[in-house]
């Protein structure tokens, strides 16, 4: 979702238009009449053992570090550290020499002692391409210049982080949710999407490779099934072979990450899709992280970008809790096997997805996630 653009997107306008119509009707013969705006929750007292630090723990929020409610260390002192979204969200070939957002952005996530999650997209590319609510943007780069800028800056942008901070973690996105960018706007097919970002990638690992950058901190893209019943890693394998395990060509991914929005406990989306998806990687199988999941509540912030998302995520701010705390049970698991090493939650504040209010209280969910968080599960 990169954003509420996202960043869960699902449909056309049209079918927006209807969603949104219908989730309004639910509403008023749920309750009556519109729903009245969730109360904010309690902070959970401090817990009294030291949060777990950078290098062992795993939850985290978008825009964990640039919300612009509370405190940094809100959610921070809890173990609740990775960081996505913001300032740290960048053009390809940004640097903190270059951008002054970009070095504000991550010395502001480094101190509060966070781990960035850096997501990197094209500079340039074919124009056109829509994605409601995120005004038109780039598709997929096509053309072999578009390719090589958008290479070389992924390689200039990392270096440039992993040489001003050694002794930091960051990790690294190439683009967010390429499968909604192919070119020609309004492509249907998801192997037109994985065939176009197939070449991108395989020559992201290759360039990443030789400039000595750990091809396990490029966190690939990655999705199940999509609308046109394609799925998104074969179609990954069969564009560019040399992605699979011994083509050293330009693999293999080393890293992958996921965007399982949905309600747990459903074998066709939500955190209990992952496994079925890890299922088809042949490589990084053992490096996932979960860099957006979350749920939207209609009474949190006016329900503020709800209707942009499927309406099985949105819900009551209790419904919405509910969802969150089964969440991050069935990741705990995952966790402990080893292989889901971080999770991160669609986001801090501002919207009906928030875990915080302006005035820095928690949200229902929030708390959820606090209390989760200080529990042995979430340590």
């Amino acid at each position: 979702m990169g954003a509420p653009s996202a960043r869960a997107v699902r449909g056309v306008i049209v079918m927006l238009a209807v969603l949104l119509v219908t989730v309004g009707a639910l509403v008023l013969l749920h309750s009556g009449g519109p729903l009245r705006p969730a109360p904010p929750a309690a902070t959970p007292p401090l817990p009294r053992t030291p949060a777990p630090g950078p290098d062992v723990a795993w939850l985290g929020l978008n825009y964990n570090s640039g919300a612009g409610v509370g405190t940094l260390q809100d959610f921070a002192r809890r173990g609740i550290v990775y960081d996505r979204e913001g300032g740290i969200s960048v053009k390809a070939g940004a640097t903190p020499a270059s951008s002054a957002r970009f070095a504000h952005g991550l010395a502001v996530s480094f101190a509060a002692g966070m781990v960035p999650d850096i997501q990197v997209n094209p500079a340039l590319g074919p124009r056109g391409c829509t994605h409601d609510p995120v005004p038109p943007q780039l598709c997929l780069p096509t053309a072999g210049s578009d390719i090589a800028a958008f290479v070389d800056g992924f390689v200039k942008t990392a270096n440039s982080v992993i040489h001003a901070y050694p002794r930091h973690r960051a990790l690294f996105e190439p683009m967010d949710e390429p499968w909604d960018w192919a070119f020609p706007p309004g492509t249907s097919s998801g192997k037109t999407a994985a065939s176009q970002y197939a070449l991108i990638v395989a020559e992201v690992l290759r360039a990443a490779a030789a400039a000595g950058i750990p091809l396990r901190d490029i966190y690939v893209p990655a999705t199940g099934v999509l609308n046109d019943g394609t799925w998104w890693i074969p179609d990954l394998y069969a564009a560019q072979p040399c992605l699979k395990p011994g083509r050293a060509s330009c693999g293999p991914i080393e890293a992958w990450n996921l965007h399982p929005y949905g309600r747990p406990h459903s074998a066709t989306e939500g955190i209990d899709y992952v496994p079925r998806v890890r299922a088809d990687m042949l490589s990084g199988q053992n490096n996932l992280v979960v860099s957006e999941i979350g749920f939207c509540a209609l009474d949190v912030n006016s329900g503020k970008s709800c209707q942009y998302n499927q309406p099985d995520v949105d819900g009551t701010s209790a419904q919405a809790a509910t969802w969150l705390r089964q969440t991050l049970v069935e990741a705990a698991r995952m966790h402990e096997q080893g292989w889901l090493r971080a999770l991160l939650i669609w986001e801090r504040a501002a919207t009906g997805w928030a875990m915080q209010n302006r005035d820095g209280s928690l949200t229902a969910q929030g708390r959820v996630l606090d209390l989760f968080a200080d529990s042995p599960a979430g340590r």
